[in-house]
């Protein structure tokens, strides 16, 4: 008889248990990206970086849980009319095609969240054409700079999927060589900026 009150009394104790467990809500686990995707992909619609205006891609893609490091790979166009250094008797402006890769890595001190800020380091290759003057006359020339930026960008994550944002880069260019039809020219140092408005979809 006390074994049959005792089985009863543990029966009692396991399903009184297992109601309360049942009973509880479900456990929210914890993610450091409960809304925002780790796919960014980004349209520039103005930027402008050294002489040139123009618009921009990018893809970004966050690589950790707490959404804090991310590679971001851009590509700017642009354009550019200027006159050199000369400006004399038949010389015509000149409209000029350049192009920015800026690769690099972006860390967001605070993770993904409505508004957040990252701070970055990439190394650039802009080249394209331009008006160059060595000597004489400006000439047509082709360019090419590379060497490393520091940026830093506000995001604002409007909703889930859409978001907004500005970007800042400087940093010296360490290559800075302008070639034409008669000459090679490699200059020193030299100093490089861009500057956009971006407009982004996440996924």
């Amino acid at each position: 008889m006390s074994k049959k009150i005792a089985l009863t009394l543990l029966s009692a104790v396991a399903l009184c248990s297992t109601t309360s467990l049942s009973a509880r809500p479900p456990v929210q686990q914890a993610s450091a990206r409960p809304l925002y995707g780790p796919n960014v992909v980004r349209f520039t619609p103005v930027t402008v970086f050294d002489n040139s205006v123009g618009i921009g891609f990018a893809y970004e893609r966050i690589l950790d849980k707490e959404g804090k490091i991310s590679v971001n790979i851009p590509i700017y166009l642009g354009i550019n009319t200027n006159s050199g250094y000369y400006s004399g008797p038949g010389y015509n402006n000149n409209t000029n095609y350049s192009m920015l890769l800026n690769p690099g890595v972006k860390f967001y001190p605070a993770g993904q969240r409505r508004v957040t800020y990252a701070l970055g380091a990439s190394l650039f290759t802009m080249m394209g054409e331009d008006d160059y003057y060595y000597g004489g006359p400006a000439d047509k020339a082709d360019y090419l700079k590379a060497g490393i930026m520091i940026n830093n960008y506000v995001h604002f994550n409007i909703t889930p999927k859409f978001n907004l944002g500005l970007e800042l880069g400087v940093g010296p260019s360490y290559i800075n060589q302008y070639k034409t039809v008669n000459y090679t020219n490699n200059e020193g140092i030299g100093f490089s900026a861009q500057f956009g408005f971006h407009m982004g979809f996440r996924f």
